[in-house]
């Protein structure tokens, strides 16, 4: 920006103090960048991917105040940045005061401030896999792609600085005492998809393979929660190969333990899974869903964490879970893969506080941030 856009930009932010809208930062003395921002944002913020439809260009984030003490935006992407989010966002993570974005069908990442500005991007080529999920760890962003590669990039630049090519589709990916862990999801043949049951063990240094772990059918979901990984392979739901929630422990010979069959899960407070079972009705493709914490300490299992949950949950297309991990709030999305989804917030003991609209089709994560 010239000298003069930045004056004259500054003075508009300063004539329009008194507006409701238009502003050009968060709170006063917050210490994230909040710079470009076309709205005063709170300092807890929460922010909503929604996925869109395949092919459509119709992704997007939303903003969602958890305090309720702004308006909700369906669209803070377009609004902050003048256009379109793009195809199929399937990831979104924040790391380090920032908010970083994966657009699988369109083929980029992109790092943007704590107000949704964009500040960079990487577009990976027309050959190159799609981009997948994301973890940061140390200064650099691992992302997975189609086609067998994970890619280390400079955080700040989204520079590429190194490699790893092995496995077919890559999907889930987490950091895990020094390691990286990803999910070898499945390949492409002349016969059709074939499911793997791979866990790849990456050494984030050299970017090469050290280990490969054998789990489940179709590896998608991982997260590490107190030095272990926690993996949702998704199964063959069409014949009969139901959804498993499995552990692998790096401290003993990175084992893996079977936890049961959960489709979903989230991280809360005090070493608590949120989970989500869900129970496919092939004849009609009916659900039926049950929820359930696991104790990552004491390894109890215990049903239901929600209280008073609208009876439309338990058969509803569950496609976010997500726990604010200040308040302990749960957030539970939904979708039709056709219309905006829905999203049902409880309170951390489980009671339903409110229902309100993702913003768009397919709400897949949300990330929660807060000034320092």
């Amino acid at each position: 920006m010239t000298n003069l856009k930045r004056f004259l930009f500054n003075a508009f932010c300063f004539l329009a103090l008194g507006c409701t809208f238009t502003a050009c930062s968060g709170d006063d003395n917050n210490t994230w960048d909040d710079s470009g921002s076309q709205v005063t944002l709170p300092a807890r913020r929460a922010y909503i991917l929604y996925e869109g439809s395949y092919g459509a260009n119709n992704s997007g984030i939303a903003f969602y105040a958890p305090f309720s003490n702004a308006d909700f935006i369906a669209d803070i992407y377009s609004l902050q940045n003048g256009k379109q989010l793009g195809d199929t966002g399937i990831d979104l993570l924040e790391y380090d005061d920032h908010i970083y974005f994966a657009g699988s069908a369109s083929k980029y990442v992109a790092r943007m401030n704590a107000a949704c500005v964009e500040l960079t991007r990487h577009s990976f080529g027309e050959t190159d896999g799609d981009p997948r999920y994301m973890v940061a760890d140390d200064g650099f962003l691992y992302v997975t792609q189609y086609g067998g590669r994970v890619s280390k990039l400079n955080a700040q630049t989204l520079e590429v600085v190194d490699t790893f090519d092995g496995g077919d589709n890559l999907e889930g990916i987490t950091e895990c005492r020094g390691k990286l862990y990803v999910a070898n999801s499945y390949q492409n043949t002349s016969a059709g998809v074939v499911y793997n049951n791979e866990i790849l063990v990456i050494n984030p240094q050299t970017m090469e393979l050290e280990n490969t772990l054998e789990v489940y059918l179709n590896p998608n979901v991982l997260m590490e929660v107190e030095d272990k990984v926690y993996l949702i392979s998704w199964g063959d739901v069409m014949n009969g190969v139901p959804y498993q929630l499995q552990m692998i422990d790096p401290a003993n010979n990175n084992q893996v333990i079977n936890l049961g069959e959960f489709a979903k899960m989230a991280e809360g407070a005090n070493d608590i899974l949120y989970l989500v079972k869900t129970e496919t009705n092939t004849a009609d493709w009916s659900v039926t869903n049950s929820f359930f914490t696991y104790n990552t300490r004491t390894g109890q299992m215990d049903d239901s964490f929600l209280t008073n949950a609208p009876e439309e949950l338990s058969t509803a297309n569950i496609y976010l879970l997500e726990v604010d991990d200040e308040t302990g709030d749960i957030y539970i999305g939904t979708t039709d893969y056709v219309t905006t989804g829905d999203i049902y917030r409880f309170d951390s003991t489980g009671a339903l506080k409110e229902k309100f609209d993702a913003g768009g089709i397919n709400p897949n994560s949300m990330v929660f941030i807060d000034q320092d």
